[in-house]
């Protein structure tokens, strides 16, 4: 039986860094699109010359949208496997923790990093996931801190905690923040006060 709702083991808090008013020129820019594509069809369906009536439509800001690996719409990036700076401030909050690996995605023109993360080991099956990311242009997410637990009913019928987590959102400078989940198997809660300074130490924030 499972209470809360624990997510994977390298699994991270959703980033939600657009504006309202960013999402709804998102949508408007995709309805454009569509109602382009319908017009476009029904005329080549209706002349045989294959007349294409052509719509453009606002594209949404980058700060809207940034693709699997961080990189804004309108940049180019590449994701590499390098020290990040991340990995220094895991090793001082988990002295004996192991990093399991380390990734930045860089601008290929300015070589900024929008996005840096690491996934590390604590202690057995415990992990600690950890994102820095910016994106141009948004607003400053808020601070958030969530706890959830998964748990079975034993044959005693007591609850018996499987897996606890933790999930951190530390914002920075606007449109930046640090995301860190924290999974630990079992009941103990002996890692949170490492997790939570690890997620708000300044070194793990982006630079400008």
């Amino acid at each position: 039986m499972a209470a809360g709702g624990a997510a994977g083991q390298a699994g991270l808090p959703r980033w939600v860094f657009a504006s309202s008013a960013q999402r709804r020129l998102a949508v408007l820019a995709a309805a454009l699109a569509l109602i382009a594509l319908v017009t476009a069809v029904n005329a080549a369906r209706v002349h045989p010359e294959r007349r294409v009536i052509t719509v453009t439509a606002p594209a949404p800001p980058a700060a809207a949208t940034v693709d699997a690996t961080g990189c804004p719409a309108q940049a180019e990036c590449r994701v590499q496997q390098q020290a990040t700076g991340l990995d220094t401030a895991f090793v001082r909050a988990f002295p004996a923790g192991q990093v399991l690996n380390v990734q930045a995605t860089l601008d290929l023109r300015t070589h900024r990093s929008y996005r840096t993360s690491l996934i590390g080991s604590i202690e057995g099956s415990s992990t600690v996931s950890l994102t820095a990311q910016c994106v141009p242009g948004a607003p400053m997410p808020s601070a958030r801190v969530q706890r959830s637990s998964t748990a079975h009913i034993d044959l005693a019928g007591n609850s018996v905690i499987d897996y606890r987590q933790l999930s951190v959102l530390a914002p920075g400078r606007p449109g930046c923040g640090v995301a860190l989940v924290l999974r630990t198997r079992g009941a103990a809660v002996r890692f949170e006060d490492a997790a939570l300074r690890l997620a708000r130490d300044p070194a793990t924030q982006l630079p400008s």
